[in-house]
């Protein structure tokens, strides 16, 4: 067979095979050696470059490959070096100790997760970014939480859900964008379908953070050590409601449809400016340094430690490695037609409603496992299960709901993915770690599988509802089982 016919156009076998040599990899690396996620997903895509080769590219298109799929990082690295930035300048500059401060006075540990997840929610709306809102006010909840004894997993939790929540639902996010487009429906009829599986979740998820966060009242957490934080802080930084308004500048920025790289460039350049005149204690160098290295001061409390030693460029290079090295290895396989293969396979053997919806799920996780990539993750299956949906007269707006269902929540979950590894770099927390307490985006594919199963939420192309038997039964089928039965 030639080149030209094997290349792009792999067969299931050999797709599976490459799957099962990637699965290989990352379990005995991860699992047994314990070796780095870098390491790990650096020899993954070694043996990936390995197979393209066997199957017929050439060197030279392997390496072209590997940087197309790197170009495509270079947005979300500079994002991720701007809030290594954000981060060092905001502490130098008082802005998080600000923030970490007043939110210990004002915030009970007993509605602490409830207030910060409705925070985020609105935030992550108004800006359409999950980055945003993570990288600014995530940050600081990360530290309010701290202050107030609840585990980092819970608060990064909590952060995260209400994150994904403007990412999904707002107008001006991307992937709210991009789901309709994938599914040729309108926006809005997109948005409306999006409250079936969203509200009732975040209905919950905001009922459990009210529920865990009494499990963490004002009696059972250590107030002398809430003092001592707070002491701790006004010995090194001279905190001031005046210097909130740097975040809030961001995030309007944000909310102007400014570019996440460019509102969050400001943010570090106010928190720089403001630094010089609001912390003179600390030396040019210092203050400076912070974007770069992040800050670095003495403090007798080994939490303020924690809270305020970090941030800057460098802080984020595992993360941007693991960046490069996923989408990386995600275009190679797109490429190489591994997930074509496979894909098509699935779309084949779906021609009913209850059944297409659970595909299109499964195949947004697959393809989020595979390239890392949330784009990728909407795009190609809407692509691939667009004309599925019209042969089962499955209205599009489910299809683009089903899209974010999985496309757009599996990145948060999946720890290699773009999404995931964002979150947990900048919230310090593994992703495996928050995972049980993300509420909002486990309970998503939840609503979304329990209404494939029972059909309900589930349209025809005309608006009216799949019922009965039609949710497993495809319309040929259900008018030939009625022909016959006359």
């Amino acid at each position: 067979m030639s080149k030209e016919k094997v290349k792009g156009k792999m067969g299931l076998p050999m797709a599976l095979f490459t799957l099962l040599v990637m699965v290989a990899i990352m379990a005995v690396g991860l699992a047994v050696l314990g070796l780095s996620t870098v390491t790990v997903f650096a020899l993954v895509l070694v043996a990936m470059a390995i197979i393209a080769l066997c199957i017929g590219f050439s060197m030279e298109e392997v390496q072209e490959i590997i940087l197309a799929g790197c170009r495509k990082a270079i947005l979300v690295i500079l994002i991720l070096m701007s809030v290594g930035m954000v981060v060092g300048s905001w502490i130098v500059s008082g802005v998080v100790p600000s923030i970490i401060y007043y939110g210990l006075q004002i915030l009970s540990p007993s509605y602490f997760l409830l207030v910060g997840f409705i925070i985020c929610c609105i935030v992550s709306f108004f800006t359409g970014s999950s980055y945003t809102a993570a990288g600014t006010l995530g940050v600081a909840f990360m530290g309010i939480g701290s202050g107030l004894g609840i585990n980092p997993a819970l608060t990064a939790g909590m952060v995260i859900s209400g994150a994904i929540f403007g990412d999904k639902m707002s107008p001006f996010s991307d992937t709210t964008n991009m789901a309709p487009a994938a599914a040729e429906t309108d926006i809005f009829l997109h948005i409306k379908s999006m409250l079936w599986t969203t509200v009732p979740a975040t209905l919950i998820a905001a009922v459990l953070y009210f529920i865990l966060g009494f499990q963490h009242s004002s009696a059972s957490t250590d107030m002398g050590n809430v003092a001592a934080i707070s002491a701790g802080i006004t010995e090194t930084f001279n905190v001031s409601p005046f210097l909130l308004l740097i975040p809030v500048l961001t995030i309007l920025l944000a909310v102007k449809k400014v570019p996440s790289f460019l509102a969050l460039l400001a943010g570090t350049i106010a928190g720089i400016v403001v630094a010089f005149f609001a912390q003179p204690q600390f030396s040019i160098a210092t203050i400076l340094n912070s974007m770069a290295t992040g800050f670095s001061g003495e403090f007798s409390n080994d939490m303020l430690n924690t809270l305020f030693n970090r941030g800057g460029i460098s802080s984020m290079m595992t993360t941007v490695s693991l960046s490069l090295l996923c989408l990386a290895f995600g275009e190679l396989l797109q490429r190489m037609g591994v997930l074509t293969a496979i894909l098509d396979r699935l779309e084949a053997l779906v021609r009913k409603p209850g059944p297409l919806v659970l595909t299109t799920l499964f195949t947004c996780l697959l393809t989020v496992i595979l390239t890392a990539s949330q784009y990728v993750a909407i795009l190609l299956p809407g692509e691939i299960f667009k004309e599925s949906y019209k042969k089962a007269d499955v209205a599009p707006y489910v299809l683009s709901r089903t899209l974010e269902d999985g496309g757009t929540i599996f990145s948060f979950l999946v720890p290699w993915s773009m999404a995931a590894i964002y979150t947990s770099g900048v919230l310090g927390v593994p992703t495996l770690q928050s995972l049980p307490y993300s509420f909002l985006p486990i309970l998503c594919p939840v609503f979304a599988i329990i209404y494939a199963i029972t059909g309900f939420a589930v349209f025809k192309t005309d608006g009216s509802p799949v019922t009965g038997k039609g949710v497993w039964f495809s319309r040929k089928a259900r008018l030939a089982a009625q022909e016959k039965s006359k």
